[in-house]
């Protein structure tokens, strides 16, 4: 079905829902008075979020069960992104609807007043299934596979203890198939509903401020409230200057008295080995070294917070994707690397406590999940971290004083990972107080998820959990000329929070709300947000280049960027992207140094802080149509305040500019247009993007297979392999996509073919998947007589859709056959979709213009002229002609002129085919590296 007009969201990459109540924003009407009220979880429903692996605590029944076309059961759903818990999973698929009851009393529920919170997804529509507890209903609407919407009950009030029902029920439609999971139910703090053992607190009010926290219940001083900012000295070295709220510059003790009094009580210090490249040349990223921590660490002591030590066992990052072991252990046996480990914790926790370090926790690696001092097998991960944690234990004993022994790791978002690393952990018998986690985000899950799987370890093995590492952005730009890993345009990464202040504030603020809730939860640190621009970069700016410049020199000498060029010999990420911050935008302050309301978080989550009402953006739909089709903007705009509630206002656009795009045609442009807002005019924006006349039939698949040949090459037993379906989980429009899964290798081929006139052409399409190899290929083509124009792409998870683009696609006649299509070839148990094809003329062809069609594109050795020098210069009988051999030279040097001209051509066409192709392919590597790392 053709699309007349398509309105895309601006910020769709920011729309997921979140999670946990507290991170639920309040649509309201701005100018109403607010109430304020504060929710607390509790435990009243049992296995709420189905983490046992079975229905304790739970009552379900349906009659058509029959485990195969209706049933339900407790599963996780590996191919998922968003939820890989345990979830309850429920389908039908007969032809009539059958019934489901999923159900709990709560008994002698306290007097007070509660809502009722949980999770769904399931097929897109309505799936006859109804919540409801206490007289208050919330039917289930569903919007996809892995689009999980967060329900929430309206207010209600128990009078007396009582017997109360939570209640999943209803008839199960048709063809439908969903999941639930953690239910929770929350109690108003302010009413008399308690749970065991609560204990009154006294009640504060919210301090002022200019943004917007809800006090984080249990957040006492006994949680750690953190911050890593080990880059700290190279960014003063480097000229780095940080102020406070009142503009007044900032001593390195100021700095650190400064974080103190914003709520900070703990310091984590990376520790790296050998840093340098052996001539005294520093890795950069800090330069971290052990002296450097010293000097940090007691700018921290002395501003009455404790430190902890995080050593990584390596002489630069260690992560996931890489645990080089240190240049000097390289060529150790295991035996000798123990004692080596042992040895380097002991002494290095020696210097730190004799310079007067408050030393409170050690760190035994830094996301340890793949290995550790170069180590990769668990039998010998394990004896680097029992020797690390012997280390701190004697330390510890001889100073009388306890120092935590904390082992790291990441990626809680992937089902069964952390409780198969602590079982390995207890095999192994590795001595260890704390379980940590890093948590951003953008990549690892819902906070629900964290929740439960650092739940499962306190409980199973008796451990302390906390968050080893978080941050958000306050703003997409880049500050130094580097690029950030978030940035304007990404794709793929969940922003579940505005992109502004107060957004960074109700991130971390979620975090902290999450792990106070779990038994033995200890603490939160937020990852470097003082690692600002060495000096702020705008590229606009007539000194972009000497300020870019004067940032590269700094980080090469002082080691304030990620990474230096002399890191490259030892990191092999280093070797061609070494450069600046690639979280600038992540910070505390701002890319002057000034801090933001931010920086107070960890103060504001134990006091509460309230904020003006205040318009923190306005946010206008971005609107695409296709040449031809009508232009209808956007009605209205959506005023968005700091407190979380949005207010739509009319909008009034420029109509003669509109009528400019209109006119100009196939382009992108930005009409202005004004909203009143509390009786002031704002000026206000909207992308309109008028795309060309989409040469391909059925490119969104809508009307199945038509226009379309599908060569399933690969697919042996006509089973599974690509297909057009109706699948709305992987779909990027409409209700169709080109989807492919199959149990065998994979290997097929899509093409369409389509006649055009001659001119230049644009193709383009949009794909999403995984699972498919290393070695995957992706190419998207064009074929044109003998020609060939193609492009590499790649698939990096669901519904994470890559738009790959062959450009400059030539053709010289009029009328001329092309073929447009994919290849994909990928290992067994690869899975994506392709979507929204495209082929657009962008340009007229020359008569001139070579590289498509009928007519073969020439090369210099087609020319008479270039094969045959002689040509041209033989004996002639008229060769005493004067002016025949005038214009005999004249005719030669126009051939001559003919010839370079043709070279020329060539040349241009091979920059196009070839040369520019390789610039994108390095440009996006660049982009999936910075995109990609984290440290």
């Amino acid at each position: 079905m053709k699309r007349r007009s398509v309105f895309v969201r601006a910020l769709s990459a920011f729309s997921m829902v979140s999670v946990v109540l507290a991170q639920m924003p309040i649509v309201a009407n701005a100018e109403e008075e607010k109430e304020e009220k504060t929710w607390k979880k509790t435990d009243y429903i049992e296995n709420g979020d189905f983490e046992k692996g079975d229905l304790s605590g739970w009552s379900v029944s349906m009659p058509d069960d029959d485990g195969e076309n209706v049933g339900s059961k407790i599963k996780v759903d590996e191919w998922a992104s968003n939820n890989k818990t345990n979830i309850f999973n429920y389908w039908n698929n007969n032809a009539d609807g059958a019934e489901l009851s999923l159900s709990q009393t709560i008994k002698s529920l306290p007097a007070g007043s509660y809502k009722l919170s949980f999770e769904a997804d399931g097929a897109t529509s309505q799936s006859g299934m109804t919540v409801s507890i206490a007289g208050e209903k919330i039917d289930v609407e569903t919007t996809g596979w892995d689009s999980w919407s967060t329900f929430t009950t309206e207010e209600f009030t128990v009078t007396d203890k009582e017997d109360i029902t939570v209640s999943f029920s209803g008839k199960v439609e048709s063809g439908y198939w969903g999941d639930v999971d953690n239910f929770v139910l929350y109690a108003l703090e302010d009413s008399s509903a308690e749970e065991p053992g609560q204990e009154e607190t006294e009640e504060t009010e919210p301090v002022d401020s200019e943004i917007n926290v809800e006090k984080v219940a249990g957040c006492d001083d006994n949680f750690i409230t953190g911050v890593d900012v080990s880059s700290y000295l190279s960014e003063k070295n480097s000229g780095v200057k940080y102020y406070d709220f009142d503009g007044n510059e900032l001593s390195n003790q100021g700095f650190f008295d400064f974080l103190h009094d914003c709520g900070v009580n703990y310091v984590r210090i990376r520790v790296w080995n050998d840093p340098t490249d052996g001539n005294g040349n520093g890795y950069g990223g800090g330069n971290c070294d052990i002296d450097t921590a010293v000097k940090i660490g007691k700018w921290v002591t002395n501003a009455g917070m404790k430190v902890l030590i995080d050593f990584h066992y390596s002489d630069f990052w260690a992560d996931p994707g890489k645990q080089t072991a240190p240049k000097a252990w390289k060529s150790m046996s295991i035996d000798e690397k123990t004692e080596a480990v042992e040895a380097y914790t002991k002494d290095s926790l020696d210097k730190l406590i004799d310079a007067g370090v408050n030393v409170g926790m050690v760190q035994i690696g830094n996301e340890t999940n793949n290995g550790v001092a170069g180590e990769k097998t668990w039998e010998n991960m394990s004896k680097i971290f029992s020797a690390g944690s012997k280390a701190v234990r004697e330390v510890s004993e001889n100073l009388d004083h306890d120092i935590l022994v904390a082992v790291h790791f990441t990626n809680p978002e992937t089902s069964g990972r952390y409780a198969g690393y602590a079982k390995k952990l207890d095999d192994y018998g590795v001595d260890y107080d704390v379980f940590a986690s890093s948590y951003y985000p953008y990549w690892h899950g819902t906070l629900s998820n964290l929740k439960s799987v650092l739940s499962n370890i306190a409980d199973t093995y008796d451990k302390k959990v906390m968050v080893a590492e978080t941050s958000y952005v306050h703003t997409l730009k880049d500050g130094d000329g580097h690029t950030n890993t978030e940035y304007e345009g990404k794709s793929g990464d969940a922003l579940n929070f505005d992109i502004s202040v107060q957004g960074q504030a109700d991130s971390v603020r979620s975090v902290i709300d999450t792990v106070v809730s779990i038994d033995d939860g200890i603490g939160v640190f937020y990852w470097e947000p003082a690692w600002i621009p060495v000096k702020a970069y705008d590229a606009d700016a007539e000194d972009a280049a000497d300020v870019l410049a004067g940032n590269k020199k700094a980080w090469e000498k002082y080691g304030s960027g990620w990474a230096s060029s002399y890191a490259g010999a030892y990191d092999k990420d280093a070797k061609d992207w070494y450069g600046g911050s690639a979280v600038d935008n992540e910070a505390w302050f701002d890319f002057e140094g000034h801090a933001l309301a931010s920086a107070k978080i960890y103060s504001y989550v134990r006091s509460g802080a309230k904020a003006p009402l205040s318009v923190i953006r306005i946010d206008v739909e971005a609107v695409t149509v296709e040449l031809g089709d009508d232009v209808v903007l956007p009605e209205n705009a959506s005023v968005v305040y700091n407190d979380g509630s949005k207010v739509d206002a009319k909008v009034n656009w420029d109509e003669a500019k509109l009528a400019e795009a209109k006119e100009a045609g196939a382009g992108e442009y930005e009409i202005p247009g004004t909203v009143v807002v509390n009786d002031e005019t704002k000026d206000v924006t909207c992308k309109l993007t008028i795309n060309p006349k989409n040469l391909l039939v059925n490119g969104s698949f809508e009307d199945g297979n038509k226009a379309w040949t599908i060569s399933d090459i690969k697919n042996a037993d006509g089973n599974n392999g690509v297909s057009i379906q109706a699948d709305s989980s992987n779909v990027r429009t409409g209700q169709m996509s080109l989807k492919f899964w199959d149990n065998e290798e994979i290997y097929y081929t899509v093409e369409q073919k389509v006649t055009v006139d001659k001119g230049v052409y644009k193709l383009g399409a949009f794909v999403e998947g995984g699972d498919c190899g290393d070695e995957a290929e992706f190419k998207l083509y064009a074929v044109v007589g003998d020609n060939n124009f193609s492009t590499d792409t790649g698939v990096t998870g669901w519904q994470n859709w890559a738009n790959p683009e062959v450009t400059d696609i030539i053709v010289n006649t009029d009328s001329t056959e092309i073929t447009v299509g994919v290849s994909v070839k990928a290992v067994a148990g690869g899975w994506g979709a392709w979507d929204d094809f495209y082929l657009y003329k962008t340009a007229e062809a020359s008569s001139e213009e070579i590289g498509g069609g009928d007519d073969p594109t020439p090369t210099p050795g087609d020319d008479p002229v270039i094969d045959d020098p002689g040509s041209g210069n033989q004996d002639d009988p008229a060769i005493d002609d004067p002016a025949e051999d005038d214009n005999k030279d004249s005719d030669h040097k126009q051939e001559i002129e003919k010839a370079v001209q043709q070279i020329v051509k060539a040349v241009d066409t091979f920059v196009k085919q070839v040369v520019v192709p390789v610039i994108k392919e390095i440009t996006k590597v660049v982009k999936k590296i910075f995109g990609w790392f984290r440290w």
